[in-house]
């Protein structure tokens, strides 16, 4: 019985997104990624375009799949940095493919950088209204604003050893990983609440 083209598509993504959160751009075959999926090469570039374009597709599809589950609400921005270390630490392989865009790719070539950069535009204008409904204190930038939720939220996840030297216990244990979470969402609701 043939195999449809939605599911062969499905495995090449599946096999694809391990593939490239373990090796990265140049380090990634679409040969392995082949072999993975059950799929020929050529079903891999017919349905996908070269390898480029295949990483590219792999990390919109991650980062759509965050911006479904995570919302920027602007009465809960603690809670939003708690939601985003939520799914990315459930998630580390979305952690791993932004990684190797950060160090394979310059920030203009980003995949989908103009829709890209629209979304975070969107996620900016939530914070300036948060601000003028008192909920965010309206001196600070949103734009930093933004970075700096997104770094609370994702940076011992992308540099574990720190978190591990620093703590001085495995930032991944279960208790750790809670105690981290709640410190992230009383620090964000602190320090961005208005009058501080």
């Amino acid at each position: 019985m043939p195999r449809s083209a939605a599911e062969t598509k499905k495995r090449i993504l599946a096999a694809a997104v391990a593939e490239f959160s373990r090796h990265g751009i140049d380090g990634a075959r679409i040969d392995r990624i082949a072999d993975t999926a059950q799929a020929n090469k050529r079903a891999i570039y017919e349905y996908f375009g070269d390898k480029a374009a295949l990483f590219g597709i792999v990390l919109a599809d991650q980062l759509d799949r965050l911006a479904a589950a995570v919302e920027l609400r602007p009465d809960a921005i603690g809670e939003f940095v708690g939601e985003l270390f939520d799914y990315c630490a459930d998630h580390p392989e979305l952690v791993r493919l932004v990684q190797w865009e950060a160090l394979s790719l310059k920030p203009r070539e980003a995949p989908r950088h103009a829709e890209r950069s629209a979304s975070y535009q969107a996620k900016i204008a939530a914070l300036a209204q948060a601000q003028r409904d008192g909920h965010l204190d309206s001196a600070l930038d949103p734009r930093r604003v933004l970075l700096l939720l997104i770094g609370m939220a994702e940076w011992t996840l992308y540099a574990p050893q720190l978190g591990d030297m620093i703590l001085g216990a495995d930032p991944d244990t279960p208790h750790n990983r809670a105690e981290h979470r709640a410190f992230l969402v009383a620090v964000a609701q602190r320090l961005l609440r208005p009058g501080t």
